[in-house]
């Protein structure tokens, strides 16, 4: 499965943020564009130890069952449930929240395979860097292809 990790990847994920404009339209969902950078930002922060978290309750008790859908090449399915942590209720600015994306994508890149690896994700709990790396590329393409990049 690809990952933020592999250069190829890493680029052509940046090139598909380039490709967003503050018009660009989603296909399904609610979000704004604006509202989606700033959902996809959000668990860069927590993978990269910008923000704490702990492994939630009903994630301890599903991740057995939920596991494979976080790391398999199966693409998410539209309308999953959201963490309130990651949820982006309030339009932001779209310049400031795609240079924030593009910031944290970058310093992912870079420093994320030394330091994901401390950080809990907040359903899987401890999960290797690779492992981010995996699931933060699944997350950003399933959230591109919400706005048809």
């Amino acid at each position: 499965m690809e990952n933020l990790f592999e250069k190829p990847t890493f680029e052509n994920v940046m090139q598909r943020l380039q490709k967003i404009n503050a018009n660009t339209q989603r296909q399904w969902g609610t979000m704004s564009v604006a509202q989606m950078l700033t959902h996809t930002s959000t668990p860069l922060e927590y993978a990269l130890g910008d923000k704490k978290g702990k492994q939630s309750f009903i994630g301890k008790i599903f991740k057995p069952f939920a596991e494979k859908a976080f790391f398999d090449e199966k693409p998410y399915k539209q309308n999953l449930p959201t963490a309130p942590e990651f949820k982006a209720v309030e339009d932001k600015n779209f310049d400031t929240e795609k240079n924030r994306l593009s910031n944290l994508l970058n310093r992912f890149h870079t420093d994320g395979s030394k330091v994901a690896g401390d950080s809990a994700h907040l359903f899987l709990g401890k999960i290797s860097a690779d492992e981010w790396a995996r699931t933060m590329y699944k997350h950003i393409d399933h959230h591109f292809r919400q706005f048809g990049v």
